[in-house]
């Protein structure tokens, strides 16, 4: 056997697993496509809004088009007027929010918190972020910081649902992420049902920033699920400016605009 020979078949031996994926993807693909539409013919997707099959797929899978184009943007003005300007003291710079909490948004983020659903948190926030058309304050460069869960909780949950949603929210961007700057040192009430007063104190001095080298000077985006009075991102945003944090903005989900 000539070297000509040889060096043919060492060629075929390195790409061999290259062309086995290729051959196993043209078998599996089209028996996966199979597959998948016998289980929508007996399981078709229903719509978590409104409990109906899912007809005509919408840009988000589990909302039909009428319960995805029924979704409210919160109204111009709301959050300055009701959260922003009922803080007090208050240390954001803004908050950006956008669809109202309604029922069924309020469905979808249970869907995200309490089923584990991570995919749809990514999904969601893709989506809620392409409908922001107002000039954002934030810019390239800036960091992005999720509200942290306490540890126990995050264990518990399997994942932080604001760390999937500002992931989601800066998908195809070049914003820095960053999941470890702040911590939460305590464990707190969930602030469903606690009054204004109550979720002010009740969140009073439950976090702390690690390396507060790493921000001081920087503009940074908090990242929630959801805004009510706001005291969550406030009392954040109170310690990030502690340790030199020029600008906070939060950025959320959404809104309940029957304000406490």
């Amino acid at each position: 056997m000539n070297l000509a020979s040889l060096s043919a078949i060492d060629s075929n031996i390195f790409l061999y697993p290259a062309y086995c994926g290729v051959f196993i993807m043209k078998v599996i693909q089209p028996l996966y496509n199979r597959l998948n539409d016998l289980l929508q013919l007996f399981y078709p997707p229903i719509c978590l809004g409104c409990q109906t099959i899912i007809e005509l797929q919408s840009e988000l899978s589990v909302l039909c088009e009428n319960c995805l184009h029924n979704l409210k943007r919160v109204p111009d003005n709301y959050i300055r007027e009701e959260v922003i300007r009922r803080l007090n003291p208050c240390y954001l710079d803004n908050i950006v929010t956008i669809f109202e909490f309604d029922q069924t948004v309020q469905i979808l983020i249970h869907e995200i918190k309490y089923r584990k659903a991570k995919k749809l948190a990514y999904r969601l926030a893709a989506y809620a972020y392409e409908q922001i058309h107002i000039a954002v304050p934030w810019q390239n460069g800036d960091l992005v910081i999720p509200v942290p869960l306490f540890r126990i909780r995050e264990k518990e949950r399997g994942f932080n649902q604001s760390s999937a949603i500002a992931r989601g929210f800066f998908l195809d961007s070049n914003f820095s992420l960053q999941t470890q700057i702040i911590l939460r040192a305590r464990p707190t009430l969930s602030q469903t049902e606690l009054k204004r007063d109550e979720r002010m104190k009740n969140v009073h001095e439950a976090f702390t920033v690690l390396q507060p080298e790493l921000i001081r000077n920087k503009n940074i985006v908090l990242v929630d699920d959801v805004v009510t009075t706001g005291a969550t991102l406030n009392e954040c945003a109170r310690v990030l400016k502690d340790t030199g944090v020029a600008k906070v903005w939060g950025l959320t989900l959404a809104a309940p605009t029957k304000p406490l």
